[in-house]
C-alpha cells in the first residue's frame, strides 16, 4: 500500500506560532486478479413490511437473486427478512450450486406484510455474522434494506439503535440501504457510520440493483482491515483537532485513528489541523511521526502490514516562508472542511438552531472562496440553504448522508443524485472501478449522463447574519 505524510506548509517562519495540517494519504493497490481472494459472508437484511409491497421489493428480490450469483463456492450468504416479526429465511450456508438454488427459490417466496421491527432484523443479521462456524478472516457484511422508519421492536430510535448495533456487532461490519426520500437516512446513515460499512440512498427501484453490485463489488476488492494510524508530536508541536470524519482517540498526546478496511485501488485521506509553536532560531525540525498498522488479504491469507513516515518543517527566516499551503493539498483539506462543517452545522439543526446551522455553513463558504476553493464553497452554499429550517433540514436527508457518504471515502454503494452531481464538479471519487465493473456484471439500468449543478453565486449572509463581528465559530473534532 502506498502511503504518505505531508504538511501542508514545508517552510514556516520561525519566530511566530503557526498552525498548519497534516494530511496522511493512504492508496491501497489495484486487485491482484490471479490471486485467490478472501471469502466473504453476506447478510441481506430486508424490510418487506407493507410499504415495500410490488415494485420495490421486487426489484430488492431481484438484486438478492444477483448478489447470489456472483459469490464462488468459498463464499456464503444468509438471509433475514423484518416486518412487524422477524425470519431468518436461512443461515450464512455455502454458495455451493445446491445451495444457491435453495435460496433461490426462498428469495422468491418473499411476501410484504405490516410494520417495520428493524431492531429485529438488524440483531437477527447480526447473529449470523457472528456464529463461530464461520473461518477466521472471512469478511462478513450485514446489509439493511428499508423504504420506513423503524416503527416496532425493542428499539425505535438512534439512542436506542446505536448502543444494540455496539452491543452485537462483534466481527461483522453493517451497511444501510434507505429506499426512497421516506425512509429514516439520519438513521440509517447513523448505522452505516457506526457499523463500519456503507451507506446507500436507493432513489427508485432499479437503483437497489447498483446499490447491492457496489456494495459486492466493494467488499470483494476489500484490500485490508483494521487500519490504525498513530500521530505522534515533536517537542513543540501539537495536535489540535481531526478534521476526518474517523474514529480517533488521544493517547496522552498522541493522536490514533481507526478506519475498518479500504478497497483495491481506494485512496483515503486523513486530515489533522496541528499548531507549531515558535522557535528561537531558523532550523529543519522534526514535526511528527506517523506509523500505521493493517492486516492485508493477501492470496486468501491475512498478512501484517505497517508502514511509517517521520514528517519534518523548515522553519525559516520570514522572507523564505511558503506563503500559502501547498495547492493539491490544500483541496484535500477543503473537502475536509466541508464534511465536518456540515456535521456541526446538523448538530445546530438537529437541536433547533437553524440560524447556527447556516452561520457554519456561510463562514466555511467564504473561508473556502477567499482559498480559492470555488467548487467546494458552492456545495457550502447549497447546504446551507438545506438547513435554513425545520422543513427543509428534513427534505434534504438524503442529500445531506449521500455528501456525508461521498467526502468521506472514495468508495460508495449508491448516492442521491444531486450529490453525485456535486462530488463530479468538485472532482472527488466515490466509487472504485470494481465497484464499477461489478455494477456492470449486474447488468442493471444506468443513470443518464450527468449535469453539473448550476453555481448559486457568491456567498451571502444567512438569514441573521447582518452585524456579525465576523468572529470564527468553527468547531472541529476534539479528540
Amino acid at each position: 500500500m502506498k502511503t504518505t505524510a505531508r504538511l501542508t506548509y514545508d517552510s514556516i517562519r520561525f519566530d511566530r506560532p503557526a498552525t498548519a495540517h497534516l494530511v496522511v494519504t493512504l492508496t491501497a493497490p489495484p486487485i491482484d486478479r490471479q490471486a485467490r481472494r478472501a471469502p466473504v459472508c453476506v447478510i441481506p437484511v430486508i424490510d418487506v413490511s407493507g410499504s415495500m409491497q410490488g415494485a420495490k421489493l421486487h426489484q430488492a428480490k431481484q438484486s438478492v437473486l444477483k448478489l447470489i450469483d456472483h459469490l464462488g463456492p468459498q463464499d456464503r450468504c444468509g438471509l433475514v427478512i423484518f416486518s412487524t416479526t422477524v425470519g431468518v429465511v436461512s443461515p450464512a450456508v455455502e454458495m455451493a450450486p445446491a445451495a444457491k438454488a435453495g435460496l433461490k427459490l426462498k428469495v422468491g417466496e418473499l411476501q410484504s406484510d405490516s410494520q417495520t421491527n428493524l431492531s429485529g432484523g438488524m440483531l437477527a443479521g447480526l447473529g449470523l455474522g457472528n456464529q463461530p462456524v464461520l473461518p477466521e478472516g472471512m469478511l462478513v457484511r450485514v446489509v439493511l434494506f428499508t423504504d420506513g422508519h423503524a416503527n416496532h421492536g425493542v428499539a425505535t430510535t438512534s439512542e436506542q439503535l446505536l448502543p444494540l448495533l455496539d452491543a452485537h456487532r462483534g466481527r461483522a461490519t453493517v451497511s444501510a440501504f434507505g429506499y426512497g426520500h421516506d425512509a429514516d437516512q439520519e438513521l440509517l446513515s447513523d448505522l452505516a457510520r457506526r457499523g463500519g460499512g456503507n451507506y446507500a440512498f436507493v432513489e427508485n427501484p432499479d437503483d437497489a440493483t447498483s446499490a447491492f453490485a457496489r456494495e459486492l463489488g466493494g467488499l470483494l476488492s476489500t484490500f485490508a482491515t483494521g487500519l490504525e494510524v498513530r500521530v505522534t508530536p515533536a517537542p513543540g508541536t501539537h495536535v489540535v483537532s481531526v478534521l476526518s470524519d474517523v474514529d480517533a482517540r488521544a493517547e496522552g498526546s498522541d493522536l490514533v485513528m481507526r478506519l475498518d478496511d479500504i478497497l483495491a485501488e481506494e485512496e483515503r485521506h486523513l486530515v489533522v489541523q496541528v499548531a507549531l509553536d515558535a522557535r528561537t532560531e531558523p532550523a529543519t525540525l522534526a514535526a511528527f511521526q506517523v506509523y500505521g498498522t493493517y492486516t492485508a488479504l493477501t492470496r486468501g491469507a491475512m498478512v501484517p502490514g505497517t508502514f511509517a513516515h517521520a514528517v519534518q518543517v523548515d522553519r525559516v527566516e520570514p522572507p523564505l516562508a511558503q506563503p500559502k499551503p501547498d495547492p493539491a493539498l490544500d483541496v484535500i483539506v477543503a473537502q475536509a472542511e466541508l464534511l465536518r462543517a456540515q456535521l456541526d452545522a446538523e448538530v445546530h439543526a438537529r437541536s433547533g438552531d437553524y440560524q447556527g446551522a447556516t452561520m457554519r455553513l456561510y463562514q466555511m463558504a467564504v473561508s473556502l472562496e477567499d482559498r480559492g476553493h470555488a467548487g467546494v464553497a458552492d456545495e457550502a452554499r447549497a447546504m446551507s440553504a438545506k438547513m435554513s429550517d425545520a422543513g427543509a433540514f428534513q427534505r434534504s436527508a438524503a442529500h445531506r448522508k449521500s455528501m456525508q457518504a461521498g467526502l468521506k471515502r472514495g468508495a460508495a454503494s449508491e448516492l442521491e443524485g444531486e450529490a453525485k452531481e456535486r462530488l463530479d464538479r468538485m472532482g472527488k471519487k466515490y466509487a472504485t472501478r470494481a465497484q464499477d465493473a461489478m455494477d456492470d456484471s449486474f447488468g442493471g439500468p444506468k443513470p443518464g449522463p450527468r449535469t453539473p449543478p448550476r453555481s448559486t453565486g457568491p456567498a451571502s449572509p444567512p438569514p441573521g447574519a447582518a452585524g456579525t463581528d465576523g468572529v470564527n465559530r468553527r468547531r472541529s473534532k476534539r479528540w
